[in-house]
């Protein structure tokens, strides 16, 4: 069974309670009989508006929405879930696109109507950020070194419209969603607080779209689209260990060839498929030597290696040093 909800209006008459904690700060809980949804919404300075969403349906959800002509950018980081969304009649923007965990986006959307598909029995928590481009011209420098688009939207606030993936979400950005998510302030210390993580996380996402145009440069093999498939890839992986797909599994996930997604590693990311796994693998495996007590063997078989005589054999030739001594080395 799918649901279908219109605007604003079909979700009001399902709204549970709404929540003003003080000026700046509200929550709203929409209470329905085929599940939840949850927006917290904090007003920060410089026309900053930092949303935290919760939503986990019972049944598929499609929800229908127009965005206004409000001149707001919006930067948006998937931490679980993701949903499909068709923008039909829109010329600038893809007609049917997805939204995944891990992933990050920034879209200029103003007037288009769009229809959200939300999956049944699935978590989906998402962070957004609403900014104007005139945050960038209150600092003092050259504009030279920012995206097209975004250099176009500061002359020309209608200038175009955009929904640009900016590929996966990356360590430091994941920690400050959290730190984000656990601010462990109030009142005036927390508005700061959420201010300075909200303008790193703007610095960042930029940052990567800049990084990313490079790579676009360097990559001439590869479409942008295929470009953005292999950072599904990449997402993919980081997801599934200790029992990452198979090479042949993982192409048709994201639909490339098995050669593509060979290839675009090498290129793209600076390791093969393998290699990156090794690495993911190797990282969680240090975390979980210097957090917690577990055996080496039971740390192998976490990161997803049967033999833990394999598994400090590889960590070695990594690092250097056995499991062991390297628990020893951080102190435990």
């Amino acid at each position: 069974m799918t649901i279908r909800l219109t605007g604003t209006e079909d979700f009001g008459e399902f709204c549970e309670d709404v929540q003003l904690f003080n000026d700046y700060e509200g929550k709203s809980q929409l209470s329905t009989w085929f599940g939840q949804s949850s927006f917290r919404w904090t007003f920060l300075r410089h026309n900053l508006e930092l949303v935290i969403c919760d939503n986990e349906f019972s049944e598929a959800v499609i929800f229908e929405q127009r965005h206004d002509t409000s001149p707001f950018l919006t930067s948006k980081f998937y931490l679980s879930g993701g949903v499909r969304t068709i923008t039909p009649n829109v010329l600038e923007v893809n007609d049917d696109y997805e939204e995944v965990a891990s992933y990050n986006y920034l879209f200029f959307l103003p007037d288009i109507r769009e229809f959200e598909h939300f999956t049944a029995n699935q978590h989906d928590q998402n962070i957004k950020i609403y900014w104007n481009a005139d945050l960038l011209s209150s600092f003092q420098s050259s504009f030279d070194q920012l995206p097209a688009l975004l250099k176009q939207l500061k002359e020309n606030p209608m200038k175009q419209r955009f929904h640009q993936p900016l590929g996966v979400t990356t360590p430091t950005m994941q920690l400050l969603l959290r730190q984000i998510l656990q601010c462990p302030f109030q009142e005036t210390l927390r508005q700061m607080y959420l201010e300075a993580k909200v303008l790193e996380l703007l610095v960042l996402q930029i940052a990567q779209w800049g990084e990313n145009n490079q790579v676009l440069q360097r990559s001439l093999f590869f479409r942008p689209d295929e470009i953005e498939r292999l950072h599904h890839a990449k997402a993919i992986l980081n997801q599934t260990l200790p029992h990452p797909p198979s090479l042949l599994d993982l192409a048709n996930q994201v639909g490339l060839n098995d050669f593509k997604l060979k290839r675009g590693f090498r290129e793209v990311f600076g390791t093969t498929v393998l290699g990156y796994v090794l690495s993911l693998r190797l990282e969680q495996a240090k975390q979980l030597l210097i957090n917690t007590n577990l055996t080496i063997a039971e740390i192998a078989y976490q990161v997803g290696y049967e033999s833990s005589s394999h598994f400090g054999y590889l960590f070695k030739r990594q690092l250097g040093m056995t499991p062991r001594n390297y628990r020893k080395y951080k102190g435990l």
